[in-house]
């Protein structure tokens, strides 16, 4: 009788133990079903209800951790990595609110009208400089572009008769500004090379929170600029992590946080509102600029660029960042201009004059 040699011994595959296999699929489920609300989050009226909006302020952060338990899923094959694949899919819809490569579609033949909207954080965001040594700065980075039309928000001056010495090449400006006890103002400025026919106020209920516009003669052409800055969270980190140490109750400091969001949340869905129904009634075209304190994941974004085209998403290049600090996909500044009208090119240039990077594109009015 023939003996037949064994072969080898397949070496199985070494399972985790299945409390880790479990705690695993857990996170899977959990990361998928915050990137679905997050999804969903653009579609809700805060004055709704708030909760599913934290997911969409988180989107990027999300997205990440679902990228992250893709690949770590991959690596285990573990057989409910599908669950997280199905989710990213959508994820695709979305990516050109954060990050873009290409060159812009052209539109039709028309006039160039270059704007620039910069929130200038109270000019008090240059560490070694005072604020009218970055005011300064500012006005010379703004020379150098060369802009038609500026906005500015968190624009800080002690004096209106500053604004010409400043700015000299913009004859026409509007503003709307509340006055320090020192006597110092604060508050929005429009600065124009064309004629301002018209300007006003969208009227918000309490705060210092602004959106005026301007009705400029365009080559003969009225168009209305919306210069915006909505309700901010108004949050440091920083503070919040030295609290949440020193204090015995970390719970209350995070409701405390969740409040406090939640609430802005919906006071910023009411200037969104008012601002919506102000866009309704104008008989010009319109283009929104400024600082909403929302992310393209929000129902600030998606009230506000309806019927609307956003610049970064025609002509911007690479990341959309236009907040210096935390993650590099923080966009809270936009233009957006009506159909009909196209981006030739935007920038967020990364000039360290603020906490926000200017916003800067050329669009073609047809």
């Amino acid at each position: 009788m023939v003996k037949r040699k064994k072969g080898p011994k397949k070496e199985k595959r070494s399972r985790s133990p299945w409390p880790v296999a479990l705690l695993f699929r857990l996170a899977l489920i959990i990361s998928a079903l915050a990137l679905i609300i997050s999804y969903f989050s653009v579609l809700i009226n805060p004055s709704i209800i708030t909760f599913p909006l934290f997911f969409g302020l988180y989107f990027i952060p999300i997205l990440f951790v679902n990228i992250a338990l893709l690949i770590l899923g991959m690596i285990r094959r573990s057989g409910a990595t599908w669950i997280t694949f199905i989710v990213l899919l959508p994820a695709i819809l979305f990516a050109d609110r954060f990050i873009r490569w290409g060159e812009p579609d052209r539109g039709a033949e028309g006039i160039s009208l270059k704007i620039a909207s910069y929130n200038v954080g109270m000019f008090d965001q240059k560490k070694g400089l005072d604020r009218k040594a970055t005011l300064a700065g500012v006005a010379r980075y703004i020379a150098s572009e060369d802009p038609s039309v500026v906005c500015f928000q968190e624009f800080y001056i002690g004096d209106t008769a500053d604004i010409k010495t400043f700015f000299p090449d913009y004859p026409y400006y509007t503003h709307r500004f509340f006055r320090f006890k020192s006597g110092n103002l604060f508050g929005n400025l429009t600065l124009s090379k064309y004629p301002i026919l018209s300007n006003g106020r969208v009227q918000f209920e309490g705060g210092t929170n602004l959106c005026i516009y301007s009705d400029i003669d365009h080559y003969g052409r009225t168009i209305r600029i919306y210069n915006t800055h909505l309700e901010s969270h108004s949050i440091s980190l920083t503070s919040l992590i030295m609290k949440m140490t020193k204090s015995d109750k970390v719970s209350d400091e995070i409701m405390e946080v969740h409040d406090k969001v939640a609430g802005t949340f919906k006071r910023r869905s009411r200037q969104v509102d008012a601002i919506a129904a102000h866009l309704q009634a104008s008989k010009y075209p319109a283009i929104i600029c400024g600082d909403f304190n929302d992310t393209p994941m929000s129902y600030t974004y998606q009230i506000l660029s309806k019927g609307r085209k956003d610049t970064f998403r025609e002509s911007g290049k690479g990341f959309s960042a236009t907040y210096a600090f935390l993650w590099p996909l923080l966009r809270i500044d936009y233009v957006l201009h009506p159909e009909g009208y196209w981006s030739l090119s935007h920038k967020n240039p990364k000039v360290r004059w603020s906490d926000h990077y200017p916003v800067i594109t050329e669009i073609i009015v047809p």
